[in-house]
Protein backbone atom coordinates (compact mmCIF):
# COMPACT_ATOMS: atom_id res chain seq x y z
CA UNK A 1 0.00 0.00 0.00
CA UNK A 2 1.40 3.33 -0.80
CA UNK A 3 2.61 5.15 1.85
CA UNK A 4 1.63 8.74 -0.05
CA UNK A 5 -1.83 9.95 0.82
CA UNK A 6 -3.93 12.04 -0.99
CA UNK A 7 -4.25 15.53 0.78
CA UNK A 8 -7.84 15.25 -0.76
CA UNK A 9 -8.88 12.30 1.79
CA UNK A 10 -8.12 14.47 4.81
CA UNK A 11 -11.25 16.77 3.96
CA UNK A 12 -13.19 14.20 1.72
CA UNK A 13 -16.03 16.86 1.53
CA UNK A 14 -13.85 19.53 -0.80
CA UNK A 15 -12.76 18.58 -4.04
CA UNK A 16 -10.09 20.76 -5.75
CA UNK A 17 -12.35 23.48 -7.05
CA UNK A 18 -13.24 24.02 -3.62
CA UNK A 19 -9.76 23.86 -2.22
CA UNK A 20 -8.60 26.81 -4.81
CA UNK A 21 -12.16 28.60 -4.01
CA UNK A 22 -11.38 28.51 0.00
CA UNK A 23 -8.02 30.16 -1.23
CA UNK A 24 -9.52 32.77 -3.29
CA UNK A 25 -11.92 33.81 -0.64
CA UNK A 26 -9.15 33.30 2.56
CA UNK A 27 -6.12 34.54 1.29
CA UNK A 28 -6.66 37.10 -1.39
CA UNK A 29 -8.40 39.93 0.57
CA UNK A 30 -4.69 41.91 0.37
CA UNK A 31 -5.18 41.50 -3.47
CA UNK A 32 -6.39 44.19 -5.80
CA UNK A 33 -9.76 43.11 -7.80
CA UNK A 34 -8.26 43.96 -10.82
CA UNK A 35 -5.32 41.23 -10.50
CA UNK A 36 -7.62 38.67 -8.70
CA UNK A 37 -10.28 38.75 -11.79
CA UNK A 38 -7.72 38.90 -14.29
CA UNK A 39 -5.14 36.37 -13.19
CA UNK A 40 -6.00 33.96 -10.37
CA UNK A 41 -10.06 33.67 -10.90
CA UNK A 42 -9.40 32.27 -14.40
CA UNK A 43 -7.11 29.92 -12.96
CA UNK A 44 -8.87 26.04 -12.37
CA UNK A 45 -7.63 23.71 -9.40
CA UNK A 46 -8.23 20.18 -11.65
CA UNK A 47 -6.19 18.09 -8.89
CA UNK A 48 -4.47 17.50 -5.58
CA UNK A 49 -2.50 14.56 -4.83
CA UNK A 50 0.05 14.01 -2.24
CA UNK A 51 1.98 17.56 -2.25
CA UNK A 52 1.66 17.85 -6.12
CA UNK A 53 -1.35 20.55 -6.98
CA UNK A 54 -2.51 20.80 -10.11
CA UNK A 55 -3.49 24.46 -11.73
CA UNK A 56 -4.61 24.57 -15.05
CA UNK A 57 -4.34 27.82 -17.10
CA UNK A 58 -5.33 28.96 -20.70
CA UNK A 59 -1.34 29.30 -22.31
CA UNK A 60 2.08 29.63 -21.62
CA UNK A 61 2.05 33.24 -21.38
CA UNK A 62 -0.38 32.96 -18.68
CA UNK A 63 1.59 30.14 -16.76
CA UNK A 64 4.76 32.19 -16.87
CA UNK A 65 3.19 35.86 -15.93
CA UNK A 66 1.92 33.65 -13.15
CA UNK A 67 5.04 31.76 -12.21
CA UNK A 68 7.12 35.14 -12.38
CA UNK A 69 4.75 37.12 -10.00
CA UNK A 70 2.34 34.86 -7.90
CA UNK A 71 3.49 31.45 -7.44
CA UNK A 72 5.08 31.91 -4.48
CA UNK A 73 1.88 33.35 -2.75
CA UNK A 74 -0.28 30.51 -4.26
CA UNK A 75 1.95 27.86 -2.79
CA UNK A 76 1.71 30.08 0.85
CA UNK A 77 -1.86 30.24 0.77
CA UNK A 78 -3.10 26.42 -0.35
CA UNK A 79 -0.16 25.21 2.09
CA UNK A 80 -2.92 27.34 4.53
CA UNK A 81 -5.61 25.43 2.89
CA UNK A 82 -4.39 21.86 2.87
CA UNK A 83 -2.27 22.26 6.04
CA UNK A 84 1.18 21.20 4.65
CA UNK A 85 3.79 22.12 2.13
CA UNK A 86 2.83 21.97 -1.60
CA UNK A 87 4.01 21.82 -5.16
CA UNK A 88 2.01 23.15 -8.34
CA UNK A 89 2.13 21.92 -11.72
CA UNK A 90 0.76 23.53 -14.69
CA UNK A 91 -1.55 22.43 -16.94
CA UNK A 92 -2.03 24.29 -20.49
CA UNK A 93 -5.48 24.22 -21.70
CA UNK A 94 -5.90 25.98 -25.08
CA UNK A 95 -9.66 25.62 -24.98
CA UNK A 96 -9.61 28.03 -21.69
CA UNK A 97 -11.23 31.09 -21.98
CA UNK A 98 -10.94 34.45 -19.69
CA UNK A 99 -13.90 35.42 -17.86
CA UNK A 100 -14.69 38.88 -19.41
CA UNK A 101 -13.62 41.81 -17.87
CA UNK A 102 -15.05 44.28 -20.42
CA UNK A 103 -18.95 44.13 -22.50
CA UNK A 104 -16.02 42.33 -25.40
CA UNK A 105 -14.45 39.86 -24.05
CA UNK A 106 -10.84 39.61 -24.76
CA UNK A 107 -8.70 37.01 -25.85
CA UNK A 108 -5.09 35.84 -25.37
CA UNK A 109 -5.04 33.66 -28.08
CA UNK A 110 -2.81 35.75 -30.15
CA UNK A 111 0.18 35.42 -27.90
CA UNK A 112 0.29 31.77 -29.85
CA UNK A 113 1.57 31.40 -33.36
CA UNK A 114 -1.00 29.21 -34.48
CA UNK A 115 -4.04 30.85 -36.31
CA UNK A 116 -6.45 32.69 -34.13
CA UNK A 117 -9.88 34.36 -34.71
CA UNK A 118 -9.94 37.54 -35.39
CA UNK A 119 -9.79 40.26 -32.36
CA UNK A 120 -12.31 42.50 -32.17
CA UNK A 121 -10.91 45.88 -33.02
CA UNK A 122 -11.55 48.67 -30.26
CA UNK A 123 -14.15 52.34 -31.06
CA UNK A 124 -11.64 54.61 -32.26
CA UNK A 125 -12.67 56.89 -29.41
CA UNK A 126 -11.98 54.42 -27.18
CA UNK A 127 -8.18 53.69 -28.46
CA UNK A 128 -7.75 57.71 -28.79
CA UNK A 129 -8.77 57.97 -24.70
CA UNK A 130 -6.35 54.70 -23.85
CA UNK A 131 -3.24 56.38 -25.78
CA UNK A 132 -4.05 59.70 -24.32
CA UNK A 133 -3.87 57.88 -20.72
CA UNK A 134 -0.97 55.73 -21.85
CA UNK A 135 0.95 59.00 -23.33
CA UNK A 136 -0.19 61.26 -20.23
CA UNK A 137 2.17 63.40 -18.18
CA UNK A 138 1.76 61.05 -14.99
CA UNK A 139 2.81 57.81 -16.99
CA UNK A 140 5.53 59.66 -19.28
CA UNK A 141 7.33 61.87 -16.25
CA UNK A 142 9.27 58.95 -14.56
CA UNK A 143 12.28 60.98 -14.90
CA UNK A 144 14.42 60.76 -11.81
CA UNK A 145 14.82 64.74 -10.92
CA UNK A 146 17.90 64.52 -9.47
CA UNK A 147 19.54 62.73 -12.02
CA UNK A 148 21.09 65.43 -14.25
CA UNK A 149 24.36 65.14 -16.11
CA UNK A 150 25.20 68.14 -14.02
CA UNK A 151 25.57 65.79 -10.99
CA UNK A 152 27.06 62.80 -12.79
CA UNK A 153 31.09 62.30 -12.17
CA UNK A 154 32.89 61.19 -15.50
CA UNK A 155 35.85 59.49 -15.07
CA UNK A 156 37.97 56.86 -17.20
CA UNK A 157 35.21 54.18 -16.04
CA UNK A 158 32.89 56.02 -17.19
CA UNK A 159 33.59 59.12 -19.95
CA UNK A 160 32.94 57.35 -23.16
CA UNK A 161 29.49 56.18 -21.79
CA UNK A 162 28.77 60.00 -20.92
CA UNK A 163 30.01 61.31 -23.97
CA UNK A 164 27.80 59.38 -25.74
CA UNK A 165 24.65 60.10 -23.56
CA UNK A 166 25.64 63.95 -23.86
CA UNK A 167 25.59 63.53 -27.87
CA UNK A 168 22.34 61.85 -28.26
CA UNK A 169 20.88 64.58 -25.81
CA UNK A 170 21.60 67.13 -28.05
CA UNK A 171 20.75 65.45 -31.09
CA UNK A 172 18.22 63.04 -30.68
CA UNK A 173 17.61 60.20 -33.02
CA UNK A 174 20.72 61.36 -35.49
CA UNK A 175 23.79 60.77 -33.15
CA UNK A 176 24.24 56.88 -32.07
CA UNK A 177 20.53 55.37 -32.33
CA UNK A 178 19.90 52.94 -31.08
CA UNK A 179 22.27 54.03 -27.89
CA UNK A 180 22.30 50.30 -25.65
CA UNK A 181 24.12 51.12 -22.24
CA UNK A 182 25.52 48.44 -20.29
CA UNK A 183 26.91 47.73 -17.10
CA UNK A 184 26.49 46.34 -13.62
CA UNK A 185 24.57 47.36 -10.88
CA UNK A 186 24.50 50.78 -9.29
CA UNK A 187 26.94 52.20 -12.41
CA UNK A 188 25.07 55.20 -12.69
CA UNK A 189 22.77 53.31 -16.15
CA UNK A 190 19.77 54.52 -15.15
CA UNK A 191 21.63 58.10 -14.23
CA UNK A 192 22.34 58.87 -17.52
CA UNK A 193 19.21 57.52 -19.40
CA UNK A 194 17.35 60.11 -16.85
CA UNK A 195 19.75 62.44 -17.78
CA UNK A 196 19.10 62.40 -21.25
CA UNK A 197 15.39 62.78 -21.26
CA UNK A 198 15.52 65.95 -18.80
CA UNK A 199 18.23 67.36 -21.07
CA UNK A 200 15.61 66.83 -24.39
CA UNK A 201 13.08 68.43 -22.32
CA UNK A 202 14.74 71.44 -21.27
CA UNK A 203 16.12 71.77 -25.33
CA UNK A 204 11.93 71.04 -26.34
CA UNK A 205 9.85 71.15 -23.37
CA UNK A 206 6.97 69.96 -25.58
CA UNK A 207 9.25 66.93 -26.16
CA UNK A 208 7.23 63.55 -25.70
CA UNK A 209 9.03 61.32 -24.03
CA UNK A 210 8.56 57.84 -22.46
CA UNK A 211 10.68 56.28 -19.59
CA UNK A 212 9.94 53.03 -18.34
CA UNK A 213 11.59 49.88 -17.24
CA UNK A 214 11.34 46.53 -18.70
CA UNK A 215 8.99 45.27 -16.55
CA UNK A 216 6.53 48.15 -16.80
CA UNK A 217 6.57 47.82 -20.45
CA UNK A 218 5.85 44.12 -20.25
CA UNK A 219 2.85 45.01 -18.11
CA UNK A 220 1.64 47.19 -20.82
CA UNK A 221 1.70 45.06 -22.95
CA UNK A 222 -0.36 42.36 -21.17
CA UNK A 223 -2.94 44.96 -20.52
CA UNK A 224 -2.83 45.97 -23.39
CA UNK A 225 -3.65 42.37 -24.84
CA UNK A 226 -6.06 41.56 -22.05
CA UNK A 227 -8.16 44.38 -22.68
CA UNK A 228 -8.19 44.77 -26.17
CA UNK A 229 -6.48 47.63 -25.99
CA UNK A 230 -3.38 47.16 -28.09
CA UNK A 231 -3.95 50.13 -30.76
CA UNK A 232 -3.94 52.55 -27.34
CA UNK A 233 -0.80 50.76 -25.98
CA UNK A 234 0.89 51.07 -29.99
CA UNK A 235 0.02 54.67 -30.06
CA UNK A 236 1.50 55.24 -26.43
CA UNK A 237 4.53 54.05 -27.64
CA UNK A 238 4.90 54.67 -31.87
CA UNK A 239 3.10 57.59 -32.60
CA UNK A 240 3.04 59.49 -29.02
CA UNK A 241 6.72 59.62 -28.71
CA UNK A 242 9.71 61.56 -29.67
CA UNK A 243 12.11 59.19 -27.43
CA UNK A 244 11.78 55.91 -25.93
CA UNK A 245 14.14 55.17 -22.26
CA UNK A 246 13.67 51.76 -21.45
CA UNK A 247 15.57 50.36 -18.41
CA UNK A 248 17.19 46.78 -18.02
CA UNK A 249 15.82 45.64 -21.32
CA UNK A 250 17.38 42.63 -20.71
CA UNK A 251 14.19 41.61 -18.74
CA UNK A 252 11.91 40.89 -21.63
CA UNK A 253 14.45 37.78 -22.25
CA UNK A 254 11.99 34.67 -22.91
CA UNK A 255 9.02 36.94 -22.86
CA UNK A 256 7.92 36.28 -26.68
CA UNK A 257 4.87 38.79 -26.86
CA UNK A 258 6.70 41.37 -25.76
CA UNK A 259 9.97 41.25 -28.07
CA UNK A 260 7.04 41.11 -30.95
CA UNK A 261 5.67 44.58 -29.65
CA UNK A 262 8.77 46.25 -28.87
CA UNK A 263 10.26 44.70 -32.30
CA UNK A 264 7.32 46.99 -34.04
CA UNK A 265 8.02 49.80 -31.96
CA UNK A 266 11.73 49.64 -33.03
CA UNK A 267 11.11 49.85 -36.47
CA UNK A 268 8.80 52.86 -36.28
CA UNK A 269 10.94 54.41 -33.98
CA UNK A 270 14.15 54.08 -36.12
CA UNK A 271 12.59 54.19 -39.38
CA UNK A 272 11.07 58.23 -38.17
CA UNK A 273 14.37 58.90 -36.99
CA UNK A 274 13.26 59.24 -33.19
CA UNK A 275 15.67 57.91 -29.81
CA UNK A 276 15.50 54.97 -28.83
CA UNK A 277 17.56 54.07 -25.45
CA UNK A 278 18.14 50.74 -23.52
CA UNK A 279 20.09 49.68 -20.83
CA UNK A 280 21.17 46.23 -19.45
CA UNK A 281 23.53 44.41 -17.47
CA UNK A 282 24.63 42.54 -20.77
CA UNK A 283 25.95 42.89 -23.86
CA UNK A 284 23.45 42.41 -26.71
CA UNK A 285 24.73 39.04 -27.19
CA UNK A 286 25.08 38.06 -24.03
CA UNK A 287 21.15 38.41 -23.39
CA UNK A 288 19.57 34.74 -23.11
CA UNK A 289 16.69 34.00 -24.91
CA UNK A 290 16.00 36.72 -26.85
CA UNK A 291 15.18 36.75 -30.66
CA UNK A 292 18.01 37.20 -33.10
CA UNK A 293 16.29 39.85 -34.86
CA UNK A 294 15.91 41.80 -32.00
CA UNK A 295 19.79 41.19 -31.01
CA UNK A 296 21.09 42.58 -33.93
CA UNK A 297 19.36 45.85 -34.20
CA UNK A 298 20.60 46.56 -30.38
CA UNK A 299 23.84 46.63 -32.67
CA UNK A 300 22.92 48.79 -35.12
CA UNK A 301 23.59 51.97 -33.30
CA UNK A 302 26.29 52.54 -30.36
CA UNK A 303 26.98 50.12 -27.12
CA UNK A 304 28.60 51.73 -24.40
CA UNK A 305 29.72 50.27 -21.35
CA UNK A 306 30.10 51.68 -17.69
CA UNK A 307 32.34 50.60 -15.98
CA UNK A 308 33.29 50.14 -11.49
CA UNK A 309 34.27 53.56 -11.52
CA UNK A 310 38.40 53.80 -10.18
CA UNK A 311 39.95 55.26 -6.91
CA UNK A 312 39.97 59.13 -8.48
CA UNK A 313 36.10 58.99 -9.39
CA UNK A 314 35.08 57.36 -6.55
CA UNK A 315 36.95 60.05 -4.45
CA UNK A 316 35.09 62.77 -7.01
CA UNK A 317 31.79 61.23 -6.38
CA UNK A 318 32.35 61.46 -2.46
CA UNK A 319 32.90 65.17 -2.63
CA UNK A 320 30.35 66.03 -4.85
CA UNK A 321 27.95 64.28 -3.07
CA UNK A 322 29.83 65.44 0.62
CA UNK A 323 29.26 69.14 -1.08
CA UNK A 324 25.63 69.14 -2.09
CA UNK A 325 24.90 67.55 1.75
CA UNK A 326 27.17 70.88 2.59
CA UNK A 327 29.54 68.33 4.33
CA UNK A 328 33.17 69.31 4.53
CA UNK A 329 35.34 65.73 4.24
CA UNK A 330 39.01 65.54 5.05
CA UNK A 331 41.02 64.28 2.39
CA UNK A 332 41.94 61.11 4.72
CA UNK A 333 38.59 60.10 5.11
CA UNK A 334 37.41 60.57 1.43
CA UNK A 335 40.46 58.41 0.37
CA UNK A 336 39.23 55.92 3.25
CA UNK A 337 35.88 55.74 2.10
CA UNK A 338 36.94 55.39 -1.47
CA UNK A 339 39.33 52.53 -0.51
CA UNK A 340 37.38 50.69 1.41
CA UNK A 341 33.54 50.98 -0.58
CA UNK A 342 34.84 49.54 -4.22
CA UNK A 343 32.09 47.85 -5.59
CA UNK A 344 29.99 50.42 -7.32
CA UNK A 345 28.31 54.13 -7.15
CA UNK A 346 25.08 53.08 -5.56
CA UNK A 347 26.82 51.91 -2.63
CA UNK A 348 29.15 54.40 -2.17
CA UNK A 349 26.58 56.73 -2.18
CA UNK A 350 24.71 55.19 0.55
CA UNK A 351 27.47 54.04 2.38
CA UNK A 352 28.22 58.05 2.68
CA UNK A 353 24.43 59.25 3.76
CA UNK A 354 24.54 56.23 6.79
CA UNK A 355 28.19 57.85 7.60
CA UNK A 356 26.88 61.60 7.64
CA UNK A 357 23.23 60.38 9.41
CA UNK A 358 25.49 58.98 12.10
CA UNK A 359 27.43 61.58 12.72
CA UNK A 360 24.38 63.93 12.63
CA UNK A 361 22.23 62.30 15.14
CA UNK A 362 25.35 62.05 17.68
CA UNK A 363 27.11 65.06 16.69
CA UNK A 364 30.60 63.39 16.43
CA UNK A 365 33.67 64.87 14.26
CA UNK A 366 34.24 62.53 11.61
CA UNK A 367 37.60 60.89 11.02
CA UNK A 368 38.65 57.76 10.02
CA UNK A 369 38.26 55.87 12.99
CA UNK A 370 34.59 57.03 12.98
CA UNK A 371 34.27 55.51 9.64
CA UNK A 372 35.60 52.15 10.63
CA UNK A 373 32.91 52.03 13.44
CA UNK A 374 29.71 53.18 11.90
CA UNK A 375 30.77 51.14 8.20
CA UNK A 376 32.75 48.25 9.65
CA UNK A 377 30.09 45.79 7.93
CA UNK A 378 29.85 47.34 4.89
CA UNK A 379 33.40 47.91 3.87
CA UNK A 380 35.00 45.72 1.03
CA UNK A 381 37.24 44.08 3.23
CA UNK A 382 37.06 41.71 0.73
CA UNK A 383 39.36 43.52 -2.07
CA UNK A 384 42.40 42.31 -0.54
CA UNK A 385 42.20 38.55 -1.19
CA UNK A 386 42.68 39.70 -4.87
CA UNK A 387 46.19 39.45 -5.06
CA UNK A 388 48.50 40.13 -8.40
CA UNK A 389 49.36 36.43 -8.13
CA UNK A 390 45.25 35.90 -8.66
CA UNK A 391 44.71 38.31 -11.49
CA UNK A 392 47.25 36.57 -13.44
CA UNK A 393 46.33 33.25 -13.36
CA UNK A 394 42.48 34.48 -14.06
CA UNK A 395 44.00 36.06 -17.25
CA UNK A 396 45.81 33.82 -18.50
CA UNK A 397 43.12 30.84 -18.23
CA UNK A 398 40.53 33.47 -19.59
CA UNK A 399 43.16 33.81 -22.62
CA UNK A 400 44.78 30.61 -22.97
CA UNK A 401 48.08 31.16 -22.04
CA UNK A 402 50.68 30.45 -19.47
CA UNK A 403 51.34 32.65 -16.62
CA UNK A 404 54.84 32.40 -17.58
CA UNK A 405 54.31 33.92 -20.22
CA UNK A 406 52.11 36.58 -18.85
CA UNK A 407 55.99 37.68 -17.23
CA UNK A 408 58.25 36.68 -19.98
CA UNK A 409 59.56 39.05 -23.04
CA UNK A 410 57.85 36.88 -25.98
CA UNK A 411 56.09 39.98 -28.04
CA UNK A 412 53.46 37.62 -30.32
CA UNK A 413 50.23 39.13 -30.22
CA UNK A 414 48.43 36.20 -28.52
CA UNK A 415 50.69 37.02 -25.12
CA UNK A 416 51.19 40.81 -25.62
CA UNK A 417 47.49 41.27 -25.10
CA UNK A 418 47.09 39.60 -22.08
CA UNK A 419 50.10 40.82 -20.85
CA UNK A 420 48.90 44.31 -21.51
CA UNK A 421 45.55 43.40 -19.88
CA UNK A 422 46.78 41.71 -16.81
CA UNK A 423 48.92 45.07 -15.87
CA UNK A 424 45.82 46.93 -16.80
CA UNK A 425 43.68 44.75 -14.22
CA UNK A 426 46.43 44.84 -11.83
CA UNK A 427 46.38 48.49 -11.59
CA UNK A 428 42.96 49.02 -11.32
CA UNK A 429 42.01 46.26 -8.72
CA UNK A 430 44.62 46.19 -6.49
CA UNK A 431 47.11 49.05 -4.54
CA UNK A 432 50.02 48.35 -6.04
CA UNK A 433 52.21 50.75 -7.72
CA UNK A 434 53.44 51.41 -11.09
CA UNK A 435 57.13 49.59 -10.10
CA UNK A 436 55.53 47.23 -7.63
CA UNK A 437 53.15 45.99 -10.57
CA UNK A 438 56.30 45.90 -12.74
CA UNK A 439 58.37 43.93 -10.54
CA UNK A 440 55.68 41.10 -10.53
CA UNK A 441 56.02 40.41 -14.40
CA UNK A 442 59.52 41.48 -14.87
CA UNK A 443 59.22 45.16 -17.01
CA UNK A 444 60.00 48.81 -15.55
CA UNK A 445 57.23 51.06 -14.63
CA UNK A 446 57.46 52.85 -17.83
CA UNK A 447 56.21 49.57 -19.46
CA UNK A 448 53.42 49.22 -17.37
CA UNK A 449 52.18 52.87 -17.42
CA UNK A 450 52.16 52.29 -21.35
CA UNK A 451 49.95 49.21 -21.17
CA UNK A 452 47.69 50.79 -18.77
CA UNK A 453 47.34 53.63 -21.24
CA UNK A 454 47.08 51.43 -24.49
CA UNK A 455 44.27 49.75 -22.71
CA UNK A 456 42.52 52.28 -21.33
CA UNK A 457 42.70 53.94 -24.86
CA UNK A 458 41.37 50.94 -26.62
CA UNK A 459 38.84 50.71 -24.18
CA UNK A 460 37.02 53.60 -25.84
CA UNK A 461 37.39 51.84 -29.47
CA UNK A 462 37.07 48.50 -29.38
CA UNK A 463 33.93 46.62 -27.97
CA UNK A 464 35.84 43.03 -27.67
CA UNK A 465 38.17 44.57 -25.54
CA UNK A 466 35.72 45.71 -23.58
CA UNK A 467 34.01 42.75 -23.52
CA UNK A 468 37.00 40.44 -22.82
CA UNK A 469 37.67 42.99 -19.72
CA UNK A 470 34.05 42.47 -18.56
CA UNK A 471 34.65 39.00 -19.00
CA UNK A 472 37.43 38.90 -16.82
CA UNK A 473 36.58 41.29 -14.36
CA UNK A 474 33.17 38.72 -13.94
CA UNK A 475 35.91 35.92 -13.08
CA UNK A 476 38.01 38.20 -10.86
CA UNK A 477 34.52 39.05 -8.58
CA UNK A 478 34.24 35.10 -8.23
CA UNK A 479 37.35 34.86 -6.84
CA UNK A 480 36.90 37.84 -4.79
CA UNK A 481 33.25 36.19 -3.18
Amino acid sequence: MSQALDMTAMAPALSAEEVWERFLAADCNGISRHVLDTWLRPVRCVAIHADLVTLEVQDQFFRDWLTDHYVKFIIEGLGRQLGSTVRIAWQINDAMKIEPLLPEPPTLSVVHHVPTPKIKRAESNDVADTAQDLASPDRRDQLNERYLFENFVAGPSNDFAYAACKAVAENPGTSYNPLFLFGGVGLGKTHLVSAIGHHIRANNPNARIVYVSAEQFTNDVVQAVLTSKLEGFRDKYRRYVDAILIDDIQLIAGKERTQHEFFHIFNALYDSKRQIIVTSDKLPHEIPDIEERLRSRFQWGLVADIQPPELETRVAILRKKALAEHVELSNEVTFFLAESVRSNVRELEGALVRLLAHASMSKTPITVDYVKKVLGHVMDLKQSSLSMESIQRIVAEYFHVRVADLNGRRRVKAIVLPRQVAMYLCRKHTDGSFPEIGSRFGKDHTTIMSACEKIDSNLKLDPELRKQILDVERLLEQVQA
